[in-house]
């Protein structure tokens, strides 16, 4: 997925939102450690394998990988069966073009003054960073309005447009989002007039903003200077959605400085945004449970899907069920909801708990309910005592070595008959997609968290602690392992999805 103007809509809001600022950053990082330079070209050169190109560059070796694993799945750079890695010869005969390679390093000194365009778009001027003005807006206007530089093919132009525009892109919606402008416009079509003093905006900051906004066809301008939503935009952001949007960009927003910083994070492993912090951590993780509680509902519907292939073969009456790591409370909760006798118990941060509490309660599974805070990286979980263990979206805060230890604990709290069942994110065998996951992943290290697994390697870790039994099944945003030990059957597909039966109170709350 790029962002693409010839894209859907939907698409590239999706991508502005979630991975656009990953995008400029993992090319404007590798640009900064000389990646492109340490490279052989395809076909001309021999390749280099992982530990080669390390020790040329003096990097953290997951770092790199991270970023060769992303340019290879956006088709920047070549691997082989051997995974030894080349610049791909279309990437290299832009790359090492001198007026090519002045106008990249051009763009690298403005990440930090863009994320002051919240101040640039209220104050109409530049905005003051390391002891130095810069015109954001102007520099805005020059990216997007204004007749770009021409880069002499396709292919150099969507090599730029990543590097130097993706990452404003988001900003662009940030800004938007955190100052009114796009929930202004929702509402009613408005003159500029009207919306610069309803946003208490400068005229010439919001006419940046807005020009920027047209041209990602988010909004235009009708007859007589009046700005509305496009035709579009209208309809993917009808009733909640909008709101869903915002809360998701100040979530996506609190990475903009440690992706910033990514070079220095891949060359010297220094976290900027340490959720092994645990005071970080705390607050990172009590807002972002409740920003997946904004979606509760779609994730509830997701989560029963699972329940229910399990239940084709492990049946869920009177089961009792351990949710680690639980978040929301959205992967429990559907399971309680699988039969009127399923136990549930909901551990995590006792932070996350409190909303994990009101989410049950609307969901009416609490008499069923147990919560359990504790401290994932050390808990002890018993000792076969759950029928089915339940890690969703956890084993990726977890740096690798601490995999182990974990499904070792897992694996002692599983009855003999148990299953333990994975959602996450799944890498194919190459580890080189889908590129949604690789940018999922990137976040992971650079946040001093986990790795993103294939499902062999997810397997050989689990035959470690005696599940040696073990089947991934796609669902359509991330992937489901079941794992056992021998002689438990398993699902082998995943069950239809069922007519949606939210609660009122559900859908209130997550729509």
């Amino acid at each position: 997925m790029t962002s693409s103007p010839r894209a859907p809509l939907a698409q590239s809001l999706h991508f502005w939102a979630r991975n656009a600022s990953n995008e400029s950053a993992l090319l404007q990082a590798s640009l900064r450690l000389g990646l492109f330079d340490a490279l052989p070209v395809e076909g001309v050169d021999t390749p280099k394998p992982l530990h080669v190109l390390t020790e040329a560059l003096s990097v953290s070796t997951r770092g790199l990988r991270a970023l060769l694993e992303m340019l290879t799945s956006m088709g920047f750079v070549h691997m082989d069966d051997a995974r030894r890695f080349a610049l791909s010869w279309k990437t290299a005969s832009f790359l090492r073009r001198p007026g090519f390679h002045q106008s990249l390093w051009a763009e690298v000194p403005w990440w930090e003054p863009h994320g002051l365009l919240d101040d640039a778009v209220k104050h109409g001027g530049p905005v003051t960073h390391a002891g130095k003005d810069w015109d954001v807006l102007g520099h805005l206007r020059t990216l997007f309005v204004d007749a770009p530089m021409g880069t002499g093919s396709p292919e150099a132009e969507d090599f730029f447009d990543r590097f130097a525009r993706s990452a404003p892109r988001h900003q662009v919606l940030v800004t938007a989002g955190r100052l009114g402008v796009l929930e202004q416009l929702a509402s009613a079509p408005r003159t500029e007039e009207a919306l610069g003093e309803l946003t208490q905006t400068h005229p010439q900051g919001l006419r940046v903003l807005l020009d920027v906004l047209a041209r990602m066809d988010l909004v235009r301008e009708v007859d007589g200077g009046v700005w509305t939503l496009s035709p579009p935009a209208r309809q993917l952001l009808d009733g909640k959605a909008l709101a869903y949007l915002v809360r998701s960009l100040s979530v996506s927003a609190r990475y903009w400085e440690a992706l910033g910083r990514l070079e220095e994070t891949v060359r010297h492993e220094r976290f900027i945004l340490d959720l092994k912090n645990p005071e970080v951590s705390q607050r990172f993780y009590a807002d972002n449970s409740n920003q997946l509680t904004a979606v509760f509902a779609s994730h509830f519907q997701l989560s029963r899907r699972a329940a229910t292939t399990l239940a084709q073969t492990r049946p869920l009456e009177g089961a009792q069920v351990l949710d680690i790591g639980t978040g929301s409370g959205v992967w429990g909760s559907a399971f309680a909801r699988a039969t009127p006798t399923t136990h549930v118990t909901y551990f995590d941060q006792a932070v996350v708990l409190e909303q994990v509490q009101r989410n049950i309660q609307a969901v009416k599974v609490s008499d069923r309910a147990r919560l359990w805070p504790g401290d994932l990286f050390t808990h002890d979980f018993g000792e076969a005592d759950f029928d089915v263990i339940i890690l969703p979206q956890v084993l990726n805060v977890l740096l690798p070595d601490m995999l182990p230890g974990l499904f070792a604990r897992v694996a002692k709290a599983l009855r003999p008959g148990g299953v333990l069942l994975i959602a996450e994110y799944v890498l194919n065998e190459r580890r080189d997609g889908p590129l949604d996951h690789l940018y999922f992943g990137l976040r992971r290290f650079m946040t001093n968290e986990g790795d993103l697994l294939s499902a062999s390697e997810y397997a050989q870790l689990l035959s470690a602690v005696g599940l040696t039994q073990s089947v991934c099944i796609p669902l359509p945003t991330q992937e489901l392992i079941f794992a056992a030990r021998p002689g438990v059957t398993l699902p082998t597909e995943l069950a239809s999805a069922e007519p949606a039966t939210r609660p009122a109170s559900v859908e209130a709350r997550g729509s």
